[in-house]
């Protein structure tokens, strides 16, 4: 059994942190992600660092069954898979 907290930009995932048998895992999401991130703060005018930074939150501990390298990998897919259809917001007209 591990457990694991996902580290959110708004309700996007950004990286995850996972735990069990006394290891630690950190994996950040692909760049892919991470331009979906920053096109969303530019689609909502949140270009200034502190206002970026303000949308940063960290998820509760949820428990998963298989070791920390099981769930790192597992989890890893399954939030790419989720996360690479999100739809960024329109601004003044234009969609990205």
């Amino acid at each position: 059994m591990s457990k694991y907290r996902i580290m959110y930009w708004k309700h996007i995932p950004q990286s995850f942190t996972v735990e069990g048998d006394g290891r630690t895992i950190k994996k950040q999401l692909s760049q892919k992600i991470q331009d979906k991130i920053d096109a969303y703060a530019m689609a909502e005018g949140l270009t200034s660092a502190s206002d970026y930074s303000a949308q940063y939150k960290r998820g509760d501990w949820i428990e998963r069954d298989g070791s920390p390298e099981e769930v790192a990998d597992a989890l890893l897919s399954q939030l790419e898979t989720e996360f690479s259809k999100i739809e960024i917001p329109k601004r003044n007209g234009i969609s990205t």
